[in-house]
């Protein structure tokens, strides 16, 4: 079993201080970082991901004192109170970014976005690095998120240092809610498992909306096409029949089945919501990765709540393999 090391940790960090590339898990996938600060590491994770300079990424911290240095002030109140709710944890504040933020990482708008990770190892990392640090998922641009390092490895990425452990929990599993904070009213970007229901419980006096989509990419995630598997992805029909026997079928509850096909897997015992999240792109990957597995079914999930996020990652997907 491989574990992740003081001393691997301490590598790791150094490595991000000297301008490499360091994958490290955190509660919601695996991210590809580098030092936020530094134009040139930042260049790094869009040539190794082949990603779009178009599309932002997400700045990482490990104290909320940060939020000071890449926020441009006055910081409106709100911000540091979803911090003080929400951080650390799967939620993102995208605001008006301060002069030291790179423009390569926010594409050039005004705004960066910005989280603090839960997981003890990343936020342990990004403390001993001593600089806040730029952290997409660690996974070629559009294809599958990675929640383990098995998966990250397969993506044949240009990676200086890899944090590699069997024992590593993702608690999540899929990427952290997006909002951005304007005129004291927070507005959903990216659904995550941190929801609208969840912010007005603890903000009442709130006024939180959901972003409809636009051409506007001012956060990761937004694209129609996103979240792929390298094998084409549908929905299933509840009312279909006759799926091809080298098909792989991802269902979310146990129940018995008469599908005749080669590979069923089950994301949650009972259809929690919780579960499903937490093991959606780990089916995804064990889908891709078999080769009696020539297309993969899934089923969808009610959109409410945590399904939002759910069917979110789904759909897109799916898109290209959708009517269009």
């Amino acid at each position: 079993m491989k574990i992740i090391t003081e001393e691997s940790i301490q590598e790791a960090a150094a490595c991000l201080r000297n301008g490499g590339l360091v994958a490290f898990p955190t509660e919601t996938v695996y991210g590809l970082g580098a030092n936020a600060l530094n134009p040139l590491a930042v260049a790094k994770i869009f040539e190794a991901k082949q990603r779009p300079t178009f599309d932002p990424l997400i700045v990482h911290i490990s104290d909320i004192c940060q939020l000071n240095q890449l926020f441009a002030a006055p910081i409106e109140p709100l911000v540091y109170e979803l911090a003080k709710h929400f951080m650390p944890g799967p939620l993102t504040i995208v605001y008006k970014k301060s002069t030291i933020v790179p423009d390569l990482i926010s594409s050039g708008l005004d705004t960066v976005a910005v989280r603090m990770p839960a997981h003890p190892l990343a936020h342990k990392l990004i403390r001993l690095a001593g600089v806040p640090v730029a952290a997409p998922s660690a996974n070629r641009f559009g294809q599958l998120s990675p929640t383990s390092y098995k998966h990250v490895v397969k993506q044949k990425m240009k990676i200086d240092y890899l944090l590699a452990g069997d024992d590593i929990d993702h608690l999540v599993g899929i990427e952290s809610t997006v909002v951005m904070v304007e005129n004291n009213r927070c507005t959903i970007l990216r659904p995550g498992i941190i929801t609208a229901e969840d912010i007005s419980k603890v903000l009442p006096n709130i006024r939180v909306e959901v972003a409809q989509h636009n051409d506007k990419i001012n956060s990761p995630g937004l694209l129609n096409s996103h979240y792929s598997p390298l094998k084409p992805l549908f929905f299933l029909d509840k009312t279909q029949t006759g799926l091809p026997a080298d098909s792989g079928v991802i269902l979310h509850k146990k129940r018995d089945e008469k599908l005749k096909v080669s590979k069923i897997i089950y994301t949650s015992e009972r259809g929690n919501l919780i579960e499903i999240a937490a093991n959606l792109f780990t089916s995804l990957h064990e889908m891709e990765d078999d080769p009696d597995v020539k297309q993969i079914y899934i089923e969808r999930v009610i959109e409410k709540g945590i399904g939002i996020s759910i069917m979110d990652r789904l759909k897109k997907a799916t898109y290209q393999y959708r009517e269009q």
